[in-house]
């Protein structure tokens, strides 16, 4: 039978839970430290009132022993003082000192004993009669004053001597001492019982199951949430256990739950990760697809060398494909079309953009084969916006190109250029390393905005020996570097072409990959990037014109007029 109703004193587990946690990995119990500190209150709580209780016994048993001492002192004194009329009437010293020797010898608490006759004026107050003394020691002492009184042969009573008796009170402390130790043992050895029994009780009532909650608790903070525990009392700890295990409870169905919907999720998400999987492989081979049709409209470089003294060509899309491409053309008598073009957009889309806009411009130029690159820009920007009409009515629907364009003429040792919002620069080295830059027309090709009539500018530059031509798109001049994030901008830019430009053009393809680089750092790249630089001799020797000039419309095939 269950003393304190905690029939099952353990916690139990239900069926399929996981191993109990143990060691390091449950969190124990403070049973013992609390039962410890709950000992060491009652134990300093009882002493504290045994220490009283001691106290006040000794006090009221001290007290009764010197009562009853005192009394005893006071009847000896009585009859003493009855026995000694006769010899003090007598004045026998004899009788009355042997009186008093055989009170100190029977009486171990007497030390001194003095006897006066009342007769010649020694009441007292004179020398005594008799006196005999002992050492006192240290304990109290007590006086006792008696007189010595003798009857008559007519009863009348006659005040003969007086007896003083002085009496020690510590036999009366030793007996209290004697009369406590038992008490003292009886009250040591009841705390001993009070404070085990109360250890006991204490460490059933409350402290085992504590702690049994205490490791079930551990149990569910190390992922064990089926354990459970019994109970059959309905007090306070029988609440906390009830408590505890609907706690348990609420967290086992919850956490069930929880995995089930984690499985859930996460074969879905696996599903869903494999379909991911399959897409983006498609995605990425048609995007490397269109990488290679992409690539199959830009001209080839070696081509481009048969044709010109040095060329570098750097194109380096944002994504595996992009809306920037470079263009060479091959036409009659030696002369060809090269240039840059930067497409809205970027990736994909920009792609589209390349391939809609050199199918546009081969279009163009089998209209007008002998036209110059502004009467060319005009026809692409026309066909480029009649092109994209269908998707105007979309507002977010805008789409457009710069492009840069000239006309290279050896035979006449000119080139023409024609720009949308893309310059020219050019380098002459037989001019101490000068840099010019013709700026083409503030003007882009195909959006919106565009007019569709605008009539491009043509510039007309000599070819001449030790002069170098580049065309870039502004992913070039504003890719974001250095220590600010600022853009690579055209001081830098002429820069880097006055330094590169004594090494072999075919060198300055690395060269200026390296200089943005170094710019770039670890930024990422924000926009599509081209680079295209050549150098042509003329057929014939130049004769002594300007770099830049106004030129009339080349072979008078141009419908608008051309401006330096």
């Amino acid at each position: 039978m269950s003393v304190t109703g905690w029939d099952d004193t353990e916690s139990y587990t239900l069926r399929g839970a996981g191993p109990q946690g143990s060691g390091d990995e449950v969190v124990r119990a403070g049973g013992s430290s609390l039962l410890t500190r709950v000992i060491l209150m009652i134990v300093g709580c009882t002493l504290l009132v045994g220490l009283i209780a001691m106290g006040v016994s000794s006090v009221l048993v001290g007290r009764q022993q010197r009562e009853a001492l005192t009394h005893r002192a006071t009847l000896v004194g009585t009859l003493q003082a009855s026995a000694m009329g006769q010899a003090v009437w007598e004045f026998d010293t004899r009788a009355v000192e042997a009186m008093i020797r055989g009170l100190l010898a029977e009486d171990a608490a007497v030390r001194s004993v003095k006897v006066w006759a009342a007769s010649g004026g020694r009441g007292g107050h004179g020398e005594p009669l008799v006196a005999l003394e002992r050492p006192a020691g240290r304990a109290e002492l007590t006086t006792v004053e008696r007189q010595i009184v003798m009857s008559g042969g007519n009863g009348e009573r006659t005040m003969v001597g007086l007896l003083r008796m002085t009496y020690s009170l510590e036999e009366a402390e030793s007996a209290t001492m004697t009369a406590l130790a038992p008490m003292a043992g009886l009250v040591f050895f009841s705390l001993l019982a009070v404070i085990g029994m109360i250890s006991i009780l204490l460490n059933r009532l409350v402290l085992a199951p504590l702690a049994r909650l205490t490791r079930s608790a551990g149990a569910i903070a190390a992922g064990d949430y089926r354990v459970r525990l019994r109970n059959t009392r309905a007090d306070e700890i029988g609440q906390l256990t009830v408590a505890f295990n609907h706690m348990a409870e609420t967290v086992h169905d919850y956490t069930e739950r929880l995995e089930q919907r984690v499985a859930e999720r996460t074969e879905e998400l696996r599903q869903s990760n494999d379909q991911l999987a399959v897409v983006n492989r498609q995605v990425m081979d048609s995007i490397q697809y269109a990488s290679l049709l992409q690539s199959a409209i830009l001209p080839d470089e070696r081509e481009m060398a048969r044709h010109l003294d040095g060329v570098c060509v750097l194109w380096r899309p944002r994504d595996v494909v992009g809306g920037d491409f470079h263009i060479f053309r091959e036409l009659e008598d030696g002369r060809f079309l090269i240039g840059v073009a930067d497409c809205s957009g970027h990736g994909v889309p920009g792609a589209f953009m390349t391939m809609t806009v050199s199918a546009v411009l081969d279009h163009v130029l089998s209209e007008t084969p002998d036209s110059d690159p502004a009467t060319i820009l005009g026809g692409l920007n026309r066909m480029v916006r009649a092109a994209l009409a269908r998707g105007r009515d979309n507002p977010r629907f805008d789409n457009g190109l710069d492009i840069g364009l000239c006309l290279v003429r050896p035979d006449k040792g000119d080139l023409l250029f024609a720009g949308g919002r893309i310059g020219l620069h050019i380098i002459d080295s037989s001019a101490d390393g000068t840099v010019s830059e013709v700026k083409g027309d503030a003007q882009s090709l195909g959006y919106r905005r565009s007019d569709s009539g605008h009539r491009f500018t043509t510039h007309r530059v000599e070819l001449a020996p030790g002069r170098s031509f580049y065309l870039t798109t502004d992913g070039f001049l504003d890719q974001a570097g250095g220590t600010r994030g600022f853009g690579f901008g055209n001081r830098r830019f002429t820069a880097m072409l006055l330094e590169h430009d004594a090494i072999p053009m075919t060198e300055r393809r690395a060269a200026f990959a390296q200089a943005l680089a170094d710019h770039q750092g670890e930024r990422a790249q924000r926009d599509d990037i081209t680079l295209v630089g050549f150098t042509v001799s003329p057929a014939v020797a130049p004769a002594a014109t300007p770099v830049l000039a106004a030129a009339s419309a080349p072979d008078a095939s141009s419908s608008h007029p051309v401006h330096p």
